[in-house]
């Protein structure tokens, strides 16, 4: 074994192997640096309890587990695949003599669901427990259930910088922690906000001129994405010092690209590296003591309605940051400059946000099924997705056949679930493996075609943005497969491995030289049955239109550049979308005859006839369609087949779509809703059904649906009378209490019928001559109800009208007025108007809508 350097976390060392011995689960809190991923896993080799077992060091990141492999067996004179090997989804190097295996939590996973007694093996050990992932939470989860239900002398370890120990520990009562002071460097922090925000990119490639050209060592940069480092790498080529070395660092790099960052430079050469958030944790970059930290992260949230993971730049957490500002300090005193203001820092949460809640669940779920469980709260997670979240990955789980209806694997699952990608290709390359031995001479395509597009969808594109922008034919990007392009491209060849070892694993003979991409796009609608979809608008560049706009199965709306050859399709699948101002756009499709769609998906193609709405004419057509799921395959007019439940249903979808207004509201109409929203407002214990707009669109099959089955023209539903299928929502009892408590008209001492009008406000309006309320000695009432809850009611606001019908005074209290300012308009009145009659005792005088003449004579 190689000398090793004395680590912070050695202080420990007795006391941590004491602690693991009699213990199965242990925290331990260690600070970047201290040495608990490259020096503790070297002393798990000698503890008595783990002696010849297996143990395994999980990394969340795979670019951390072949550095981390290939240092523990350096520090052990060994080759990887020795004492110590790693295993990543396509890649291993391990013996029979392995000892430590460094895998990730997806591979641990596979490890239990093929072993559950994990037989020969001690310890798990996850480390930087603190980057929760969905996978790693699962991982977690089963682990835990083999402990504590299967192999109660399985030990667990969990290792982070930053991991929330009082959280932690409440989750996991029969825990033990331990901490690690770690080596103390200090890290002088400076705070350099660019003064506009958007512009942040640039910020940050003059703060690093600035640095390079002072600064003499390496220099760690944090930036949230690949794209961002390709600018700062471009802008920074020509403008940094001859003896300045240039380092990417991020996870598609290779491993020898990866180690130019991590490892020394060489005498008297700088070093600049442009990392992600994968440098945050387990690797240590030789010679850092200053950290340039954006503040940026880009993280992956999966958006269910699209289908797709959407690349979300977000700030960091404090927790990160002090991590990113760490590694300044590993090795010696440091200096991080954060490229944000101090009181963004003070602003932000303490820990990020667990990427549970916005993360694809399939991959998750059919884990869970697999292991036998129905949902994800019989396993011992630390945290658990919305029930309606779940709910959703369940049923599309059921939709591709992979589980039945109790969430038990299918036959068909039980082989998806033992695939290594994700369950929507998995589902793809077995669908079409058994569909070519059945109808062979329908398709001409072999499965391996299958497994190279798995294989392609889950690496990044092939092609570069610029390529990419206007080309968004999945088939362009296969065709350089098939021609040998790939023999000299990283990214290429290792899309072609990964595709042999999942034809290996499903029992399918894989030639890249005998591939046929003609059916690419059936094959790829078995994958994303739900993103079929079917043009609904070209591009017009007389009106506007610079895109064509497509109708998915699922309901939702794509655009295609039209300049994209694909543009001019009728049919389409899209493999991928990108989100832009709201706006789904195709990022990568194939296209698909209607004769391939009917053939796959014979049995959810529906063949109806349907009422249309020709707005032309303002008349309802009778149509025969067949359908999948939203899109319109074909259609064509036929002369029968309307039928009262066919016309209804176009009605009703047509005022969804267009809204309320669509219909021809009267006065009556208006008036109606008016006086009963005041009752569910002012009355509300008569429990009326709430009459807005929402409410009635989601109830238009019960009051509107029954009226216009046989309506078939715009200018028949303008007659219908709305308010009787209003009325239709309430029984008699109901009808009778809003006719009651909320009349359309108050009828005075004279007779006469005014007019009342209800609106937001408490007191409905009433206006008629004061002369006709004479004799009143109470303000009249609304809303009054009897029975066992009885309410006296709501005074009307009453305008009171001069014998012009003009305005001359508002009161609620009748009484009031009669003894109060009446004195006052009793004498303007008299002045005015004196043929008519003002009485001094108005409360006592009789109502009366004559002039003083024909009171005398009558």
């Amino acid at each position: 074994m190689s000398s090793l350097p004395a680590l912070p976390i050695t202080a420990i060392k007795a006391e941590f192997g004491q602690l693991l011995t009699q213990h199965n689960t242990v925290v331990l809190s260690a600070p970047p640096g201290a040495g608990k991923s490259t020096g503790l896993p070297l002393w798990l080799l000698t503890l008595p309890a783990l002696t010849n077992q297996k143990i395994y060091l999980l990394q969340p990141r795979r670019l951390a587990v072949k550095n981390i492999a290939n240092f523990l067996a350096s520090q052990l004179g060994e080759r990887v695949g020795d004492t110590i090997g790693y295993r990543l989804r396509h890649e291993k190097s391990v013996s029979a003599h392995t000892r430590i295996e460094v895998i990730t939590e997806g591979i641990l996973t596979q490890i239990i669901q093929q072993d559950a007694e994990l037989v020969g093996t001690a310890l798990i050990v996850f480390d930087e427990f603190h980057e929760r992932s969905l996978q790693g939470d699962l991982a977690f989860a089963l682990a835990r259930e083999v402990q504590t239900e299967l192999r109660d002398d399985l030990k667990i370890l969990l290792m982070s910088a930053t991991i929330d120990s009082d959280n932690l520990l409440g989750a996991l009562p029969d825990a033990v922690s331990i901490t690690s002071e770690g080596r103390s460097f200090p890290v002088d922090i400076e705070y350099q906000a660019p003064t506009n925000a958007q512009y942040w990119r640039e910020h940050a490639v003059n703060v690093i001129k600035q640095q390079a050209q002072q600064h003499d060592g390496a220099i760690l940069v944090f930036l949230p994405g690949v794209g961002d480092i390709r600018f700062v790498a471009e802008r920074l080529a020509s403008s940094l010092p001859d003896n300045t070395l240039i380092c990417p660092l991020y996870g598609e790099l290779s491993l020898r690209e990866q180690q130019l960052a991590i490892a020394p430079s060489e005498l008297g050469v700088n070093k600049v590296v442009l990392a992600t958030n994968i440098a945050e944790t387990s690797l240590t970059i030789e010679g850092v003591n200053l950290v340039i930290d954006s503040g940026l992260e880009k993280v992956a949230i999966y958006d269910s309605a699209s289908l797709l993971n959407k690349l979300v730049q977000k700030q960091i957490a404090k927790a990160s940051a002090i991590q990113r500002a760490g590694r300044a300090g590993r090795l010696m005193p440091g200096k991080c400059i954060r490229l944000f203001a101090k009181d963004s820092f003070d602003r932000r949460p303490q820990y990020p946000e667990n990427a549970i809640q916005q993360a694809d669940l399939l991959p998750t779920l059919i884990e869970a099924a697999r292991w036998g469980v129905s949902a994800l709260a019989e396993l011992p997670m630390l945290e658990l997705p919305s029930a309606s979240k779940e709910q959703q990955g369940w049923q599309e789980l059921e939709s591709l056949l992979i589980v039945d209806r109790q969430k038990r694997l299918t036959a068909h699952g039980g082989l998806v679930a033992a695939l290594p990608c994700h369950p929507r290709f998995a589902h793809m390359i077995f669908a079409i493996k058994n569909y070519s031995k059945a109808n062979n001479q329908v398709l001409n395509s072999d499965p391996s075609l299958a497994c190279l597009m798995a294989a392609l969808l889950e690496e990044r594109d092939i092609f570069r943005a610029e390529q990419a922008q206007h080309n968004i034919n999945l088939v362009h990007r296969l065709q350089l497969f098939t021609e040998n392009s790939f023999t000299n491209n990283g990214l290429m060849k290792r899309i072609v491995k990964q595709a042999q070892i999942v034809a290996k694993r499903a029992d399918i003979s894989f030639n890249i030289n005998n591939i046929s991409l003609e059916n690419t796009g059936l094959i790829l609608a078995l994958a994303y049955p739900e993103r079929v979809a079917k043009v609904r608008g070209r591009a017009n560049v007389n009106s506007g239109v610079s895109a064509c706009s497509f109708l998915c199965a699922n309901g939702k709306g794509a655009q295609v550049n039209s300049d994209d050859a694909l543009a001019n399709e009728e049919f389409l699948v899209l493999a991928q979308l990108m989100q832009f101002n709201h706006q789904l756009s195709a990022k990568l499709a194939a296209s698909i005859d209607l004769s391939a769609i009917e053939l796959l998906f014979s049995e959810q193609v529906i063949a109806q006839d349907n009422a249309t709405f020709d707005t032309t004419t303002g008349k309802i057509i009778a149509r025969h369609q067949s359908k999948l799921g939203a899109l319109v395959l074909n259609e064509q007019k036929v002369s029968t087949g309307l039928n009262e439940q066919n016309i209804s249903t176009m009605w009703c979808d047509l005022v969804r779509q267009k809204g309320l207004s669509f219909l021809n509201w009267q006065a009556k109409d208006i008036a109606l809703k008016a006086r009963w929203q005041w009752l569910n407002h002012y009355v509300s214990e008569l429990k009326l059904p709430m009459i807005d707009e929402d409410y009635l669109l989601n109830h238009l099959p019960i009051w509107f649906a029954p009226f216009v089955g046989a309506i078939k023209s715009k200018a028949q539903l303008d007659k219908i009378d709305l308010s009787a299928m209003l009325l239709s929502l309430l029984d008699y009892q109901q009808q009778q209490q809003l006719k009651h408590a909320a009349p359309t008209v108050f009828i005075g001492p004279t007779g006469r019928h005014c007019p009342i009008t209800y609106n937001q406000e408490k007191s409905p309006k009433v206006s008629l001559p004061m002369q006709e309320l004479y004799g009143l000695t109470q303000t009249p009432c609304v809303g009054i109800i009897t029975g066992n809850t009885a309410i006296a009611g709501i005074p009307l606001l009453l305008e009171l009208l001069s014998p012009a019908q003009r305005p001359i005074q508002v009161t609620q209290d009748l009484v009031q007025f009669w003894q109060g300012s009446y004195q006052a308009v009793q004498k303007d009145m008299k002045s005015r108007y004196p043929k008519h009659y003002w009485p001094d005792d108005p409360a006592n005088a009789v109502a009366t809508n004559k002039t003083k003449r024909h009171i005398k004579t009558t």
